[in-house]
């Protein structure tokens, strides 16, 4: 399990070497982390795609399926979005509003129009609002533009936000482009949100675990005007473990994968893991469980753990 702490020492490494790259599928790295966000984004609602098939969607030569639609929308979508949140981060501002969330929904394919009907959400503990959906979502804007640093609130707002449920369809996919909007936005890397049976169900439970904590909030306001101060006080006592793990673990992996793109662009060699631990000292049989802790700045190729000789030792 990654701690909050090694994070933020992954932050301060990506800061001195200049900070964020600029999320453009030029950067081989951003190209990678976009194509695997965008399968494993569309994974979790149902819609697989290959490697192979999804690079042929994006190089246009072949009518597309429906999922391959879905697809090209999210790839796209994300792109752009991205690209919005990485001029947050260069002026180190955050400009976020319903505008951009309908927005993010109508590029996605969808209406990008608050739902007015009722709606149920597959396996939820309660129902979402069915008025002042933008009252709701002005209570979540004005958390995410609070919770700074803080990887537990930023959970919290994920689910908040899934919760509302504001549009007919989409919302998981819009809500997932949200949360790394604000990570881009905070110099961070996008979290990769993996959709395999395993991992879709532990997003689901880490989803429920913040359901449970603030369902009778939309009971008490079923019907009537949600009011801000009492809400987002809520929300500011939430404490989840799942979720937030969630997207340490996530960053850890894309940070680690920006870190050693930086460094072979400067001309550094990707070697085993295990044969720069004995380099300096360590059996290489340490090294999955110091990668596994986080330890370790490395990437997997080939089922092979690969890092640098000028990383190896940032960390430990």
């Amino acid at each position: 399990m990654v701690n909050e702490e090694l994070i933020k020492k992954r932050k301060k490494i990506i800061d001195e070497l200049g900070g964020l790259p600029e999320p453009k599928i030029q950067n081989k790295e951003w190209l990678y982390l976009l194509k695997e966000e965008t399968r494993n984004s569309i994974l979790v609602e149902g819609y697989f795609i290959s490697e192979k098939e999804l690079k042929e969607v994006l190089s246009g030569n072949k009518p597309m399926t429906r999922t391959e639609e879905e697809a090209f929308n999210y790839f796209r979508t994300a792109s752009f979005i991205y690209g919005l949140a990485y001029e947050n981060y260069k002026q180190n501002e955050f400009m976020f509003g319903i505008p951009l969330i309908r927005q993010i929904n109508k590029s996605l394919g969808y209406k990008g129009e608050f739902r007015k009907v009722k709606i149920k959400i597959a396996g939820a503990k309660f129902n979402p609002p069915d008025t002042y959906i933008e009252d709701w979502l002005r209570i979540f804007i004005k958390f995410i533009k609070n919770i700074k640093e803080n990887f537990n609130k930023l959970a919290a707002s994920h689910a908040f936000f899934e919760e509302i449920h504001p549009f007919e369809d989409g919302n998981g996919r819009t809500g997932r482009i949200i949360l790394n909007y604000i990570l881009i936005s905070k110099g961070y890397p996008l979290v990769i949100i993996k959709g395999d049976d395993k991992s879709k169900q532990l997003y689901y439970k880490s989803l429920e675990e913040l359901d449970l904590q603030i369902k009778d909030i939309f009971e008490k306001f079923k019907s009537k005007k949600p009011e801000e101060k009492e809400i987002l006080k809520r929300l500011n006592n939430i404490h989840s473990k799942i979720l937030p793990n969630l997207i340490l673990e996530g960053l850890r992996e894309s940070m680690d994968r920006i870190i050693i793109g930086i460094y072979q662009e400067k001309g550094a060699k990707l070697e085993p893991v295990s044969k720069l631990l004995e380099e300096i000292g360590y059996s290489s049989k340490s090294s999955r469980q110091l990668i596994k802790r986080g330890k370790i700045i490395a990437i997997k190729v080939k089922n092979k753990w690969m890092s640098t000789k000028e990383i190896i030792q940032k960390l430990l």
